[in-house]
């Protein structure tokens, strides 16, 4: 079972970051919604990072402590949401008019806290990254700082596009080499296995 974790992370790591550079380069300069394309590869790399978060839980084993576990869960259900809020996105980018979806009482706390949980998540697993020294730490540095820049593109809403592509620069290489570090390494504990 080790090597099925250890291939779901190499894969699932790698093509989310990929996905998430592509991406924000393809919508740099579109309009407020991005590009379909663009959005749909945004929407393909949370739908990976679902996996990743998981196979990154699984791989640290008993290294992650409460952090790493507390990183999975946010993160994982961050993404999910982050994924559904996404396709909203892409019916906008395409034109449709669904823009009353995000407004509706219902929905706005989704809309809200969903993207919240996954930066959440994100700041837990670099630090889960750092901390558990199975992955190299300057991984869980760049997805730190990616999730930091990211952050700032709301605070200059007229760099928005530029902030978000260093962002997603830093967050996708810190995926990228948990990806590749993944494949070279020991899991944390044999004791991965017994969980299956």
């Amino acid at each position: 079972m080790y090597k099925t974790i250890v291939s779901l992370l190499c894969w699932t790591a790698i093509l989310s970051g990929i996905l998430l550079i592509t991406a924000h380069l393809l919508n740099y300069g579109s309009m407020e919604y991005g590009t379909v394309f663009g959005n749909l590869l945004i929407f393909t790399a949370h739908a990976l990072l679902v996996f990743t978060f998981f196979a990154v839980y699984m791989f640290q084993g008993e290294r992650n402590g409460l952090t790493g576990l507390l990183a999975m869960i946010f993160g994982v259900a961050g993404n999910i949401i982050v994924t559904a809020i996404v396709f909203v996105e892409i019916a906008q980018a395409s034109l449709g008019d669904v823009g009353e979806v995000f407004s509706s009482p219902a929905i706005q706390p989704i809309y809200i806290f969903g993207p919240l949980l996954f930066v959440i998540g994100m700041i837990l697993l670099g630090i889960s990254l750092i901390r558990g020294k199975i992955l190299p730490a300057y991984s869980g540095y760049f997805l730190l700082a990616g999730t930091i820049i990211f952050a700032l593109a709301s605070v200059f809403p007229g760099f928005q596009s530029m902030i978000e592509i260093v962002g997603s620069l830093f967050t996708g290489a810190g995926f990228i080499i948990i990806g590749i570090q993944a494949a070279k390494r020991p899991a944390a504990s044999n004791k991965t296995d017994a969980i299956f």
